[in-house]
């Protein structure tokens, strides 16, 4: 389990053809992990990567589960912690079937305004699912919407 102290953390995936797909990412307060690894043991699938200088607390899973043998309220914090994870993944992933691109960059925007300042726009579009060049038009149109 990672725990972004200070900074700004994404967790990708590269595919066969060399492409960046961003699944989150993390600032300062936030928890970012391959939890499908973490929970079924199995080699990592994703990687994580600091966008900015951060500072990264991490526990090892044996730790963690001492933890939570010796302090009841950490197995309670990491289950609700793990529940709101899987909530929002399940929240963005509906959001992006159902939602035109405009629909998703606006609701990324209000959701997570400073995040926004902190990534890079190429960074953000993977994240959407986008081209740079869709994103870029995105955001001129919103500029001409709001002048």
């Amino acid at each position: 389990m990672r725990f972004v102290a200070e900074g700004c953390l994404k967790l990708y995936r590269i595919d066969d053809t060399g492409k960046e797909h961003i699944l989150q990412f993390g600032i300062m307060g936030w928890w970012v992990n391959d939890l499908y690894a973490y929970l079924t043991q199995k080699p990592a699938t994703f990687f994580i990567q600091a966008i900015t200088d951060s500072t990264v607390l991490q526990v090892h899973r044996d730790q963690l589960n001492k933890l939570y043998d010796k302090i009841h309220m950490m197995d309670r914090f990491f289950r609700i912690k793990t529940q709101n994870g899987y909530v929002a993944l399940q929240e963005r992933t509906i959001n992006s079937m159902s939602q035109t691109a405009d629909e998703c960059y606006f609701d990324f925007i209000r959701k997570y305004r400073n995040m926004e300042q902190q990534i890079p726009q190429y960074m953000i579009a993977s994240y959407l699912g986008i081209t740079p060049e869709h994103l870029s038009s995105l955001r001129k149109n919103l500029v001409r919407k709001l002048s």
